[in-house]
């Protein structure tokens, strides 16, 4: 080939592979960058959604949230400009070791002015370093703009740093904050009672306060709607802190307690002076030496509570509830309770008589726990000589786990509510089978919908929609 020619071809080759390396050739090269941008976005929340399902490791929901962005910004010129001038493409930060200043200052600068959402991870942490310490000292320089705050650090020494940067700031766009501290530094427990946030946070509206976190520190909870409080370490709280800690606002509509919380020498009240809770309409409650069920159960007066989930309930446990002189007001204290939720535990067909008396009107009704046959199907399946002893005669919804030798007793309880006029209208099954290869059982022709449960519920459920809340594994 001449060379005039040679040249023409090398030209035109060399201009097709600078036209694919800017993309402009490609059809989505078109869409106004408008739609490009929202489209990253819904990108960047799958691929994080992802990243929390696939659970690749202990620490699945940091780096690799962040990939997102930062790959899409490499793919070509055009993409690498609109989702630079995507500022909530860079608005989640991760603060740990790990990320270097200068990837803290990028995103800081390209989310431009957007809310943020900050983590600060410093588990693994031996010596909390002077370049650590400048990271976290540049982002909290814009606390003014912080919608989600979660700090988790493996020494109570280096949570001590963090919160007392922040005990004489105010975040006024803060509405999510989650403190874990796992461990005191050799006995130290150098702080008690230090207050956050002490300028204030008024859009603050979800707190969790988990292991030393729950004994040490206390951030504005006067307008919190969601309270976690998590003893992961063995730190127990006295009574009257619990109470002020869930006390203080008047809003509070959901609340999880994890572990036996207060101190074992105390007692819980009973229902002689109960925690006043009237906002609490979803309660979870999961302890370790058994008496913080009956504590919360007959301690609190929560008029409008309508969910209750517990979890690693033992009979022994109920046994206090059953032997105290007060528990048939259960039934008068939470009047409008009708979605119960049983994780991880079975009880005898003794304590669901009891269960069935104390909380009547349950319309929705969840077993995680695998056995060979649910007590639950037995007892609704039993006959009953009255229609109006019949278990939950509001029940509309059942969720548990399924096991294929079950499906005659299954069909049991469909047919015996259907007949009874209170039929069990849908079935959520926890089964590794598709809906398709269920189709050959007659539950269908009940008008019974039937659909798979393959995840926990988000909790609290009227979250969907919302930020997702990564960090809530105690009752998986």
């Amino acid at each position: 080939m001449a060379a005039p020619e040679q040249q023409a071809q090398d030209a035109e080759t060399s201009q097709l592979w600078l036209l694919r390396f800017s993309n402009s050739l490609a059809p989505i090269s078109a869409l106004p960058p408008e739609i490009l941008s929202l489209i990253f976005e819904f990108g960047q929340a799958i691929e994080q959604d992802d990243a929390q399902d696939s659970d690749q490791s202990e620490d699945s929901s940091l780096p690799t949230a962040n990939l997102f962005e930062v790959l899409i910004s490499h793919v070509s010129s055009h993409f690498r400009n609109v989702a630079i001038s995507t500022h909530m493409l860079w608005a989640s930060i991760d603060i740990s070791p790990a990320r270097s200043t200068e990837e803290i200052a990028t995103y800081l600068s390209r989310s431009n002015g957007c809310q943020l959402f900050i983590r600060i991870d410093l588990d693994g942490e031996l010596i909390l370093s002077a370049r650590t310490m400048a990271k976290i000292d540049m982002a909290l320089h814009h606390l003014y703009r912080y919608h989600r705050l979660t700090i988790i650090s493996g020494r109570e020494s280096h949570g001590n740093y963090i919160m007392h940067r922040l005990s004489g700031l105010d975040a006024p766009t803060l509405e999510h904050l989650s403190i874990d501290i796992c461990k005191d530094d050799a006995g130290l427990l150098a702080s008690r009672d230090v207050g956050i946030l002490r300028e204030g946070a008024p859009r603050l509206s979800f707190v969790r306060l988990r292991g030393l976190a729950m004994s040490l520190f206390r951030p504005p909870l006067e307008n919190v709607t969601t309270l976690h409080i998590d003893q992961t370490e063995p730190l127990p709280i006295l009574f009257e802190t619990f109470r002020r800690m869930v006390t203080a606002s008047p809003h509070l509509a959901n609340l999880s307690v994890y572990g036996d919380i207060i101190n074992m020498q105390q007692t819980w009240p009973g229902s002689s002076n109960p925690v006043e809770l009237r906002s609490l309409r979803q309660l979870r409650i999961c302890g370790v030496g058994g008496m913080i069920y009956p504590g919360l159960l007959l301690g609190i007066n929560a008029p409008g509570l309508r969910s209750l989930v517990l979890k690693d309930v033992q009979e022994s446990d109920l046994q206090h509830i059953w032997m105290s002189p007060g528990y048939q007001e259960l039934r008068f204290k939470f009047p409008l309770l009708r979605h119960l939720t049983f994780c991880d535990f079975e009880v005898s067909s003794e304590a669901y008589k009891n269960i069935f008396q104390v909380f009547p009107l349950i319309t929705s009704f969840t077993t995680t726990h695998f056995t060979n046959i649910p007590r639950i199907l037995l007892e609704l399946a039993e006959p009953t000589s009255e229609m109006n002893n019949i278990p939950w005669p509001e029940l509309h919804t059942l969720t548990f786990l399924l096991n294929l030798s079950d499906v005659d007793l299954i069909e049991d309880v469909i047919r015996g509510r259907q007949a009874s006029g209170h039929p069990i209208t849908r079935l959520r099954l926890g089964t590794a089978h598709s809906l398709s290869a269920l189709q050959q059982y007659g539950w269908q022709r009940h008008n019974v919908v039937v659909e798979k449960f393959d995840r926990f519920d988000q909790w609290p459920s009227a979250s969907y929609g919302i930020d997702s809340d990564w960090d809530d594994d105690l009752f998986n």
